[in-house]
């Protein structure tokens, strides 16, 4: 079902949004553990998982093992079964896939030969394959049960029902080492530098599109939203060029639009995982390893969604409260966020009407999105005088 939302009228000095009003970055609890990068992510369901990764600085190679486990509902993080891949001393620079039920490791700069994978409901890491070719720094991208691994210009395919490898038409380039990878529409795509391509699994064969045209030669993360794919962040050239650049690439047109940027620090080797229609970010490095964590939310205009869900907050500006009703009746979560991406209080939106209580939050414009089935269906802004 498509839903319109209000697009958001932004005009203060330290803005949540970074550019258009169609762009949110919000800051969610810190990951639950050090700092790191080169790190392992994905989501099952509605969970969102981070771990392993490394740190090396001016000391010496710290290498992660650990595992956490991110709820959205919550805003939270728990420790979940240590990974146990590389004999379980930990690793980094893995590639990653999920299906719905399962998440995988695959590779790494320390163990490059096994396929490892996480099952949610027993807490569990298993030993499921070894892998065609060693891997390392490099993503793969995954398509309903199957995975693909790309060495070189070697496009492998996993079959994670039946448990076999499967020799795939090769790349028509050689993928180079922290690339970044989304899927849209049962097509993988994979930015190898600046140059993008498109890897249809049901004819098997390989497009180049429209080249990358961002600052970022790799190190970037890559998501999908709505079906279109951003890439954020990254290096350009020497390691210590980071920048915090979102571009967004549409199918449809073949076609980049450059974003707002990134809210968080300019970072490099960073996580990313999508649940329903959120995309998060967290994690990186700049010379700094850091271990916050973000929300992002392509919030769309009008005329790209079909239904609209209206919403007024009243009185506007208010003193010491104010209203936010819908037009429709929702069993819904409210949201407010303060200016500089922190969350300040989130309540049940019930029916059509929510009220919040100003407490002792300060003068200033505050941001309200209402989200249901984990999908942002309105949102808007409000002033406290």
């Amino acid at each position: 079902m498509g839903i319109k939302l209000i697009l958001y009228c932004l005009f203060c000095i330290a803005p949540l949004y970074a550019i258009s009003a169609n762009d949110t970055w919000i800051q969610r609890a810190n990951f639950g553990s050090n700092g790191r990068h080169r790190a392992a992510g994905f989501s099952i369901g509605n969970k969102g998982y981070i771990g392993i990764g490394h740190y090396n600085g001016a000391g010496p190679n710290i290498v992660f093992k650990d595992w956490w486990e991110f709820d959205p509902a919550t805003n939270s993080w728990s420790q979940k079964a240590d990974y146990n891949g590389n004999n379980g001393n930990g690793d980094y620079g893995v590639s990653t896939f999920s299906t719905p039920t399962r998440g995988y490791i695959a590779g790494g700069q320390l163990s490059g030969g096994s396929l490892n994978e996480y099952n949610p409901v027993t807490n569990t890491w298993s030993l499921t394959s070894a892998l065609p070719l060693n891997t390392s720094n490099v993503q793969g991208f995954s398509i309903g049960n199957k995975l693909y691994l790309i060495t070189g210009n070697a496009l492998n395919e996993f079959n994670t029902t039946t448990g076999v490898w499967t020799a795939k038409n090769p790349a028509p380039f050689t993928l180079g080492l922290w690339n970044s990878t989304f899927t849209i529409d049962n097509k993988g795509y994979v930015k190898s530098g600046y140059s993008f391509w498109e890897y249809k699994p049901t004819t098997d064969q390989w497009t180049i599109r429209a080249a990358f045209p961002g600052l970022a030669s790799g190190g970037s993360v890559g998501f999908a939203q709505h079906n279109l794919g951003f890439i954020v962040s990254g290096y350009q050239g020497g390691l210590a060029n980071v920048n915090s650049e979102v571009w967004e690439f549409n199918p449809g047109t073949n076609s980049w639009i450059q974003r707002g940027d990134f809210y968080g620090s300019s970072r490099r080797f960073s996580v990313s995982f999508s649940i329903g229609d959120r995309c998060y970010m967290g994690t990186g490095t700049n010379g700094t390893n850091f271990n916050d964590f973000w929300e992002f939310n392509r919030l769309l205009d009008t005329e790209e969604l079909t239904e609209s869900v209206k919403t007024e907050a009243y009185p506007n500006p208010a003193i010491d409260k104010v209203t936010i009703k819908s037009d429709k009746n929702l069993n819904a979560l409210l949201e407010i966020v303060n200016q500089n991406g922190k969350v300040v209080k989130s309540i049940n939106f019930i029916g059509n009407s929510a009220q919040v209580n100003r407490e002792d939050y300060p003068s200033g414009v505050y941001y309200f999105q209402i989200t249901e089935s984990n999908q942002i269906i309105a949102a808007d802004k409000f002033i406290f005088q």
